[in-house]
């Protein structure tokens, strides 16, 4: 019976999901070379996981904006934050 119950949780949480194919985020700059994003004390990305504008320079201990693809596998780096 658990195992109905876990199945139809985790298709309502699937379908609000959806609903929202990206999510805002904020990180800071900890290297540029090679390129490692921290979003919290256990979440860090690296430039495999980035695509960023034209014209968006990154520095170390930059504050910056993304937009994080639904799945977390994807990061589009938006700017840095004044």
């Amino acid at each position: 019976m658990s195992d109905v119950f876990e199945t139809i949780k985790q298709t309502a949480v699937n379908a609000v999901e959806a609903t929202f194919p990206v999510k805002l985020i904020f990180g800071i700059v900890q290297s540029t070379s090679p390129l490692k994003i921290a979003i919290d004390q256990k979440l860090s990305i690296t430039s495999t996981q980035c695509v960023w504008l034209q014209g968006v320079g990154l520095a170390v201990g930059d504050r910056v904006a993304l937009l994080r693809q639904q799945g977390g596998q994807q990061f589009l780096i938006l700017g840095v934050l004044q």
